[in-house]
């Protein structure tokens, strides 16, 4: 009985709060938004490239694709309404954003090397639905935090070049194949994965704000868009044989933001 009676009275008292809340709750407007990222890669997405079957690092294949990303840009845009609850604002809104990062010079300079080839570029677009709660201190300063939560889409742009390969088996042999140029063109799926992103930052004013966010993209499943873009070598295909799991990765980065509001 003394359950009961204890459930009861949370729910009452949940009631009430929800009441006094949607009364308090005041739709202010709706409000757009335009961002400026500026993102530094985190986990797997900033790991060093391992040697591939020829013992070099280019091409990167699916054992490496998705791996050595450098500082990058974005765009975003947002839409959000925003309540005024009495304690502060809140704001539920719905968030994309196209972000770019690049592979190290380094590697872009292997690809230069290669024949003029092609190093891949990575592309992710987050769509997120979430909620931003902001208090506001004085006229100019209003501090904030957020969270959001949505798809994103990975994309890794192809990857080109020629280089040279060494003997493959031993001469005499029915698989023997000596060495050679081979010319390389890598080709990726577009993946997808649920990605969450956190964030606090700082209105200064109506219009313009700065914050720091945390995305995470989730672990991407790396897979040639065509299989038969390795099979005409030997030494790619043996190793893409031999390791049959799916090559994941795991997507994340540091955003600084630039936010413009209307």
């Amino acid at each position: 009985m003394r359950k009961s009676n204890t459930f009861k009275t949370l729910v009452l008292l949940a009631a009430f709060v929800s009441a006094g809340f949607g009364a308090n709750a005041q739709l202010t407007h709706l409000e757009q938004s335009l961002y400026l990222n500026f993102n530094m890669p985190t986990a797997e997405f900033n790991d060093d490239i391992a040697n591939n079957a020829f013992g070099e690092q280019i091409p990167m294949t699916r054992f490496n694709a998705g791996k050595d990303a450098v500082f990058g840009f974005g765009l975003g845009y947002r839409v959000s309404y925003r309540f005024d609850v009495g304690f502060g604002e809140v704001s539920p809104y719905l968030h994309g954003d196209f972000q770019w990062n690049r592979v190290s010079g380094s590697t872009r300079d292997r690809y230069m090397n290669a024949n003029d080839g092609s190093s891949p570029n990575y592309f992710n677009i987050p769509i997120y639905i979430g909620v931003n709660y902001r208090y506001q201190l004085t006229d100019i300063f209003t501090p904030f935090a957020e969270f959001g939560i949505g798809p994103d889409f990975f994309m890794i742009t192809k990857e080109s070049g020629k280089v040279q390969v060494p003997d493959y088996s031993t001469p005499g042999l029915a698989d023997y194949v000596a060495a050679h140029d081979y010319e390389f063109k890598l080709r990726y799926q577009t993946t997808t994965n649920v990605a969450f992103q956190l964030g606090v930052g700082c209105y200064f004013g109506q219009h313009v704000s700065a914050s720091l966010h945390y995305n995470g993209y989730g672990k991407h499943a790396i897979k040639y868009k065509k299989a038969d873009d390795i099979q005409s070598e030997p030494w790619l295909a043996g190793a893409d044989a031999s390791t049959t799991a799916t090559q994941t990765r795991s997507v994340g980065m540091l955003s600084f933001r630039i936010g413009f509001h209307f």
